[in-house]
């Protein structure tokens, strides 16, 4: 099989197209778009293992024996790639003008597009299926425009949080579910006219509890801080909550500083009415949610105020967190008894 000019860019045009569909896709696009270029490699695998013969356990041998195999059906040049054992870990170079999907890796970053090396990916599945182990991958590309990639052992098996079974939808291992904006938008004004008084309080408490197993699932699955924060908030997006962004986090502190555009709480109070009698900010059930997060992030009781608010003419609402000192509910004990 030899890659013709048409057949690269035939290629190219694919990996691009799956990508902007996967960007469309509500829950983690990302995460399924690199199990789809590994099992790619998966099926080659499976098909001509007889072609194959992995003699050697290190990395760089494994994925070496792969590519004399790819050179020999005329897809690349094995002599183009240089592979270099660190440890555990593969160090990959390659110039980005000789790879099969280079126009790929130059278009996506310009349309927005999620950008994952279908290279490293096939290795990735070279060593799960040589090793029986997962590999994470990062790649970099210098000034020189030479693509400088790492696989190294992933520290966590790979774990997606939203997954369906059957017909039954779960996130972080629990049954969810969708909802249009109306059903939520008839829950608050139920309680807003059974309970005007606990409102804020409800549905502030609300989100802090529903948001608290997807924390503890994440955190397990990621125990980086700032990277489990970051898919937490990846999340919310996807959820069709709002588009957070994450503007300042300090670790030791337990503060940070999160905006929201479009809060579906302010789409609500727009379309249906303020939830409060008085102009103020609205969007309780996202402080419970943050407050959640960062509770089991910094294993601390954090709590979440918003600061500004779409709904009263803001340009974004703002939150910010801040740990719960704690003592703070703690009365000296009357007579030396509680």
């Amino acid at each position: 099989m030899n890659v013709n000019e048409f057949s690269r860019k035939l290629i190219n045009y694919m990996q691009l197209s799956m990508c902007k569909t996967m960007k469309q896709l509500p829950f983690s696009g990302s995460h399924w778009l690199e199990q789809f270029m590994m099992s790619t490699a998966q099926y080659v695998l499976d098909e001509r293992l007889d072609e194959l013969h992995f003699d050697s356990k290190k990395p760089s041998e494994a994925c070496r024996t792969f590519l004399n195999f790819m050179d020999l059906e005329g897809f690349l040049k094995t002599g183009d790639y240089s592979l270099e054992d660190s440890g555990d870990s593969l160090l990959v170079k390659v110039d980005r003008a000789n790879c099969v999907y280079r126009d790929y890796c130059m278009r996506a970053p310009i349309l927005g597009l999620p950008l994952y090396c279908a290279r490293l990916s096939s290795f990735q599945a070279v060593l799960k299926h040589v090793l029986g182990k997962d590999f994470s991958a990062s790649m970099e590309t210098d000034e020189h425009g030479t693509c400088c990639g790492m696989l190294f052992p992933a520290t966590q098996p790979k774990e997606e949080i939203v997954t369906r079974e059957g017909h039954i939808l779960k996130v972080a291992g629990r049954r969810a579910i969708l909802l249009p904006q109306e059903t939520y938008a008839s829950l608050f004004m139920s309680i807003k006219e059974h309970a005007p008084h606990a409102l804020k309080h409800v549905l502030y408490d609300a989100g802090f509890r529903s948001a608290l197993n997807l924390a503890r699932k994440t955190r397990i699955v990621n125990p980086n801080i700032e990277e489990c924060l970051q898919l937490l908030l990846e999340v919310i997006k996807n959820d069709g909550l709002g588009n957070v962004e994450l503007i300042s986090f300090n670790q030791s502190e337990g503060r940070a500083r999160i905006i929201c555009y479009d809060s579906f709480q302010v789409s609500v109070a727009n379309e249906y009415g303020s939830l409060y009698r008085s102009p103020q900010v609205t969007c309780d059930l996202l402080r419970g949610i943050f407050a959640a997060y960062f509770s089991v992030l910094l294993d601390r009781e954090v709590i979440c105020e918003e600061m500004s608010c779409q709904s009263v003419k803001g340009n974004y609402c703002e939150f910010l967190t801040m740990p719960l000192p704690k003592n703070i509910w703690k009365e000296e004990p009357s007579g030396g008894k509680i």
